[in-house]
């Protein structure tokens, strides 16, 4: 198949793995073309960018971790529409034909179909290097930090059963509480490298000026909410809240009503984060916590249950920010939002 053919591509799905890419291209006249090619450099603006570069629809690939990095940073340099999606979002395309195959050229076929019919996607790949690295930091520091309160509970537990038998310290049992030490000063490093790496970029350092004027949120808390909020389409403060797994799940059936909790579908690290802003507000601003008293004594709602409705409208008050580029007003957001809007579940 020549050049020629492709220049009438009007969409292309390319399946990521590690070591090779899956490429799918759809023409106008609905026929695809498969080819692969090595995840590699000279692959990419070699055999797939000369195929691919008057495409005139969008190229979709999943999110695989950072093995997509790579080629959807060359495609969008090429001035190509890349869309990252969600694999949830992509099984409905990937896994929707009759016969059950799992294949990567299936599952580049698929996403070449998503590209060319589906109007949900993403917004287009915008992230630069920098930012896909904090990214990664930030992923680093959910992960061991996790690791972290594995580490510290299990040594508690270990002194605990010394005190008890009478046992004494170990040279090794010593050693892993110099090793918790020394981690969780490489945590606290990490936070302040992302922070100030994130900051390098002009647009992120002034959003982040305008969203540590809320009360709680620090500065790793605003590079957290715009690393991860940046790639939900800014239609309106819910689909924040949603992300962030902040919102209420809705259960019901005719007359029928069930009980409603937080989906928590969103970023487990961003939430947590989000959480301990509004503690953190809670008990260092005097309106905060009138208005968490106001829940837990007018409202009769649970501390947790207080502290995540004060959560969701800290993240409102982020995306306000966000919109309007105006510092956090006390008289103006407070009535907005604390005092006027009704509590919500």
């Amino acid at each position: 198949m020549n050049n020629t053919t492709y220049n009438h591509s009007v969409a292309v799905g390319i399946d990521v793995a590690k070591a090779t890419l899956s490429v799918c291209v759809r023409l106008q006249d609905g026929n695809e073309h498969a080819l692969s090619i090595r995840n590699i450099e000279m692959d990419i603006k070699g055999k797939l960018l000369p195929l691919v570069e008057h495409c005139t629809g969008k190229v979709v690939m999943e999110s695989t971790g950072h093995y997509h990095w790579l080629v959807a940073l060359l495609l969008t340099d090429a001035g190509l529409d890349v869309r990252v999606v969600n694999p949830l979002l992509a099984k409905q395309y990937t896994s929707g034909n009759i016969r059950k195959v799992k294949t990567d050229p299936a599952d580049a076929s698929g996403l070449a179909r998503m590209a060319h019919i589906a109007d949900n996607l993403p917004p287009p790949f915008s992230l630069g290097p920098r930012a896909l690295y904090v990214r990664k930091k930030l992923a680093m520091l959910h992960s061991m930090g996790k690791g972290l309160q594995i580490l510290n509970a299990s040594y508690a537990s270990v002194k605990d059963a010394q005190t008890i038998l009478g046992q004494e310290d170990s040279v090794a049992v010593t050693s892993i509480r110099s090793a918790i030490m020394e981690l969780t000063k490489a945590l606290k490093t990490l936070e302040r490298e992302c922070v100030r790496d994130a900051k390098r970029d002009v647009h992120t350092a002034e959003k982040t000026n305008l969203l540590v004027s809320i009360p709680g949120v620090s500065e790793f808390c605003a590079i957290l909410a715009l690393q991860w909020f940046q790639v939900t389409p800014n239609t309106d403060a819910k689909s924040w809240i949603a992300y962030a797994g902040l919102d209420v799940s809705s259960r019901e059936s005719g007359t029928w009503q069930g009980v409603c909790k937080l989906t928590k579908r969103g970023n487990v690290f961003l939430r947590r984060r989000l959480y301990n802003a509004a503690w953190g507000a809670v008990m260092n601003n005097a309106d905060f916590k009138a208005y968490y008293e106001k829940l837990r004594t007018t409202k009769k709602r649970a501390h947790v249950e207080a502290l995540t409705i004060i959560a969701r409208k800290i993240v409102r008050t982020m995306f306000t920010i966000i919109q309007t580029g105006e510092v956090y007003d006390q008289s103006k957001f407070m009535h907005r939002y604390l005092k006027d809007v009704p509590v919500q579940a």
